[in-house]
């Protein structure tokens, strides 16, 4: 009789670092979107109560509210998806990226999960991309993964640069990319977009080869982004005050 060996199972290789989005960057987009869908709601329910009572110009002005707040419903949902999958890992030999679709609110990749090994990294590229909108400028930057062999990788964004909100996690990922792998970071310059409107609807993203912008233009867009900034801030006050006015 032979007696059978077994030899263990070695347990899958942990990571050295691992990145996912903050969960107060997370839990805000969930009660934006909570939020807002109520007001969307009572506006829709609202109006339907003054169609009602026939009151239709009124109504007609409150329905397009309702109308304007679902779409704006629609904008959170896309953020908070955004914030909610996007994960990555470094690994000694190779990184592992869950890109959901939604990373970014202005390009439009398709969502992705890839384990892509070290050696087939030629470079990270990132560039500002400015998207102006009613006398306001939106600044963010963008990062792609430059492999040696196929397609780029649109990676994710840093969002609202420049002002109070500015959100920078995304660079730490590029950045330990870049370490792990020992490949340059470039710096592709500043571009400007089309900003539509508030740079939820009708924003378009120039061509990833698009030359970067002159030095005096990204000077006056980085003092509008500034004032943008100001005014964010100014409201934000002006809202905790009316609140403890009003409570």
């Amino acid at each position: 009789m032979t007696g059978s060996s077994t030899s263990p199972v070695s347990a899958p290789a942990a990571p050295l670092a691992s990145f996912r989005t903050p969960a107060s960057a997370r839990y805000l987009s969930l009660f934006a979107l909570i939020f807002i869908s109520l007001v969307t709601l009572m506006m829709i329910g609202f109006a339907a109560a003054l169609f009602y009572s026939r009151q239709w110009g009124f109504g007609a002005f409150v329905g397009g509210l309702g109308i304007f707040m679902s779409a704006l419903d629609g904008y959170v949902l896309r953020d908070l998806a955004g914030r909610w999958g996007l994960r990555a890992a470094i690994y000694k030999d190779h990184v592992v990226l869950n890109l959901p679709a939604d990373r970014s609110l202005i390009h439009r990749p398709g969502a992705q999960h890839l384990s892509i090994p070290y050696s087939d990294i030629k470079a990270i590229e990132t560039r500002l991309e400015a998207y102006p909108s009613l006398g306001m400028e939106n600044l963010q930057r963008a990062y792609v993964l430059v492999p040696k062999q196929g397609e780029p990788v649109f990676l994710f964004e840093d969002r609202a640069i420049g002002t109070t909100l500015e959100t920078s996690m995304y660079g730490k990922i590029a950045d330990a990319i870049v370490a792990r792998a020992d490949v340059p970071m470039r710096d592709l310059g500043m571009v400007e977009g089309k900003g539509g409107f508030l740079s939820a609807w009708g924003a378009h993203a120039p061509d990833w080869a698009a030359p970067s912008l002159p030095l005096a233009r990204q000077l006056r867009i980085w003092r509008h982004v500034a004032l943008t900034g100001s005014l964010a801030t100014s409201l934000v006050v002006f809202a905790l005050l009316l609140n403890a006015l009003f409570k």
